[in-house]
């Protein structure tokens, strides 16, 4: 399949935003709130969760007023405005030389505005999924952005980890702090093609002038109308919620969960991450195929089998090397799950609402997320004293949000919808 310049320039897009979802997420950041600054697992987990409540409330409302104008594009450029101007701050703040407490609250108040209009620029970014594909092609296409997105992942840790290591610092502190200005600069730098070039079909209604009564109708009545007359999708989004929480926990703590397990270095971190990284670009490109060749539904819940048997096997091993293997294993079920459920998504809801629906995504993407994070920090703080294990009882509950999303994926009816 030839990959158009909209294609491309979308698929960067999932590349960008790597460096600031790494530097931010359970590899610098949580470890820099952690270890470094001595704060329970759950400060970091709890602003993730504020972040959630307040997406729930929000984002379908921007995803239907995104409908109601027929644009994406200009939604993305502001939030991407946005996560620049929050990452520089949080590059800037950690740092500097203020006193400890300060800087871990503005760095904490930072993180949540970066994951807030991150997590709300997917809404518009993968709504444009519909107009980039039809329903024979798909699941390549979301194969191809999520394959961009693990490339990233493979390769952006090892970028920033002479910052996080001291060998490299710009300024202020030295170490894992220093990872946040690089990250947001490579941010910077590979959004702006997509910024600048990619071009949006054009709307078919004129702009109208949005009011927020409006959009709030819409999205109240969307949501009605989800659960009387479209309760497939509704059991979609609930069983997409579950795994999806444990894959979000996951990656906030999977580097505290290696260092407190096995205390190893940063760089057997950063080799563990590879494996994963590399495995999540097979996934990518495997399940995108295999999707559109055996059906959407079917390797979605390949997928999720997988997801579930690592979690286990995470939560009981005792090996390091292990790890390695059970991180390949995982990263080929997590791009899988990625790639199926975006796609999955397209074909069984309404084509004239997708920006509504992907913000539904979005809503239930976080909202057990409330709980996951949390769930996660209540656990290690209750548990702190009984070492390790708090860490092996953290991962089996991430387990069963697995097993009982995938009990509940089961049942959902796979209708393809015809795509614009």
């Amino acid at each position: 399949m030839n990959i158009n310049k909209n294609v491309f320039l979308w698929s960067l897009y999932d590349f960008a935003v790597t460096p600031l979802v790494a530097a931010t997420g359970g590899l610098f950041l949580a470890q820099w709130l952690v270890l470094d600054n001595h704060l329970p697992d759950i400060w970091y987990g709890g602003v993730f969760s504020l972040t959630t409540i307040v997406l729930l409330l929000t984002s379908p409302f921007f995803g239907a007023w995104s409908d109601q104008i027929g644009k994406r594009k200009p939604f993305l450029v502001i939030s991407s405005i946005c996560l620049l101007v929050a990452g520089v701050l949080l590059g800037i703040t950690a740092t500097s030389h203020l006193p400890s407490m300060t800087k871990i609250i503005l760095v904490l108040f930072f993180f949540f505005v970066i994951q807030y209009t991150y997590q709300t620029g997917l809404v518009f970014y993968n709504s444009l999924l519909q107009t980039l594909s039809n329903s024979q092609t798909v699941g390549k296409i979301s194969g191809i952005g999520q394959l961009f997105y693990n490339t990233g992942w493979l390769v952006i840790p090892f970028v920033l980890y002479p910052f996080a290591t001291g060998k490299i610092s710009l300024w202020g502190e030295p170490g894992r702090a220093q990872v946040f200005l690089p990250a947001t600069i490579i941010f910077a730098l590979c959004s702006l093609p997509m910024i600048l070039w990619f071009r949006e079909e054009k709307a078919k209604k004129p702009r109208a002038v949005i009011g927020l009564r409006t959009v709030c109708a819409k999205t109240v009545n969307g949501l009605v109308t989800l659960w009387k007359e479209n309760k497939n999708v509704l059991l979609f989004l609930v069983a997409f919620m579950l795994v999806a929480d444990a894959l979000l926990t996951e990656a906030l703590y999977f580097a505290l969960y290696l260092d407190r397990l096995f205390h190893v270095s940063e760089m057997d971190k950063m080799l563990v991450v590879t494996v994963f990284g590399a495995c999540l670009m097979l996934g990518a490109y495997f399940f995108g195929r295999w999707s559109d060749q055996y059906g959407t539904k079917k390797m979605l819940l390949v997928s999720c089998f997988i997801l579930l048997s690592t979690f286990i096997a995470f939560g009981a091993n005792n090996i390091f090397l292990l790890t390695y293997f059970f991180a390949a294993v995982f990263g080929i079920g997590h791009a899988g799950f990625w790639v199926t459920s975006r796609a999955l998504l397209v074909k069984i809801s309404p084509s004239s609402q997708s920006g509504e629906y992907f913000g539904f995504y979005s809503t239930f993407q976080k909202f057990a997320s409330i709980f996951g994070p949390l769930t996660w920090g209540v656990i290690t703080m209750s548990l702190n004293r009984h070492g390790t294990i708090s860490y092996r009882v953290a991962v089996f509950a991430l387990a069963i949000f697995t097993l009982v999303g995938t009990l509940l994926m089961m049942q959902v009816k796979e209708v393809v919808q015809k795509c614009k």
